[in-house]
């Protein structure tokens, strides 16, 4: 909306440091898929510490340079049955599988990480929000 009044940011935003990128990698779930043609998360995990100095300033860079790679930013989404469950068409039989670059997940995983920790350090987030 026009002349929109925003308030101060809550805290000064850094790009990532390799020790931060370490623990996303880290904390990826294991045998999660990707988007076809790209590393899955197992790779990240079992080679963090060859990874990490590579890829850490690829991110830094994102930031820096507001590049942000529109591969990226492009996930698949297929629609999966549930085991047990034969019509599509009844609430509850299916559920979506996000595929996303396996490279965005690391960078992704960095900025939730920082967004919810200061949300919750700072008390931005409601008492009574869940999920």
């Amino acid at each position: 909306p026009i002349n929109t009044v925003y308030p101060a940011p809550a805290w000064s935003f850094a790009p990532p440091t390799n020790r931060q990128i370490y623990n996303v990698f880290r904390k990826m779930k294991s045998g999660k898929a990707t988007r076809p043609g790209t590393f899955p998360n197992d790779l990240y995990k079992a080679n963090n510490t060859i990874l990490t100095p590579h890829l850490a300033p690829i991110y830094r860079v994102t930031f820096t340079q507001t590049i942000y790679p529109d591969d990226w930013a492009t996930n698949e989404t297929i629609i999966a049955r549930k085991p047990g469950k034969s019509d599509y068409r009844i609430p509850g039989s299916h559920r979506p599988l996000v595929l996303s670059h396996g490279h965005a997940r690391g960078l992704n995983g960095y900025v939730a990480d920082e967004v919810t920790r200061n949300a919750e350090i700072l008390g931005l987030i409601p008492a009574r929000q869940f999920g």
